[in-house]
């Protein structure tokens, strides 16, 4: 795992951190479109920290669109990489120069609850497991997929108890503690990333 703090290049799908939230890891793993247990280990939470091309990225629809691609995840992994993308579709209805023209108009910030964000589990990707079992659909947030590596900050390690951990502090998002102490440690963080 990476060190939280660090600026570090990352490519891969990305989403925006209002849709990750400070959620119990099953929650996230669900609107995410991760597998149950997938973050069970726990995960970090980076931050982009660099303003993105539209050659940086391309679309993949929504969190539903497991991979990307239309239609749902089978359990043959090759049988699955077939399926459509949602890239290609948007490509083949646009063209080229109306494909770019979307990339420009794509609203990111850096900054603030609407930022771009990515998840990076403990627990990597196991070729072994189907597709369908390993990313089945998500809840439905915005994501986008990098293909030129950007800089992301490490902000946040959640480990497989609870404890969020940024570079300056841990904190308890458990909720067997008192409702407000939760409230209020959940406040500090979002402060923390909607600002780093």
């Amino acid at each position: 795992m990476p060190v939280v703090g660090a600026l570090e290049p990352f490519t891969g799908n990305v989403t925006t951190l209002n849709w990750i939230n400070l959620l119990p890891p099953r929650l996230v793993e669900r609107n995410l479109g991760y597998g149950q247990g997938r973050l069970s280990e726990g995960y970090c939470l980076l931050l982009l920290k660099e303003m993105l091309a539209p050659e940086d990225f391309e679309f993949e629809g929504t969190t539903l669109r497991s991979g990307g691609r239309v239609g749902l995840p089978g359990s043959d992994p090759s049988a699955d990489l077939r399926r459509e993308r949602v890239h290609d579709q948007i490509l083949a209805a646009r063209g080229k120069e109306g494909y770019r023209g979307l990339q420009r108009k794509v609203h990111y910030t850096i900054t603030g609850p609407d930022r771009i964000a990515k998840i990076l589990p403990a627990k990597r990707h196991n070729t072994l497991q189907a597709p369908d079992i390993q990313y089945p659909p998500g809840g439905g947030g915005l994501q986008w997929k990098l293909i030129r590596p950007k800089k992301f900050l490490v902000a946040m390690f959640i480990d497989e108890s609870g404890f969020a951990h940024t570079r300056t502090t841990s904190v308890s998002l458990s909720a067997a503690q008192p409702h407000q102490t939760l409230l209020a440690s959940k406040m500090q963080l979002m402060r923390y990333l909607r600002a780093a």
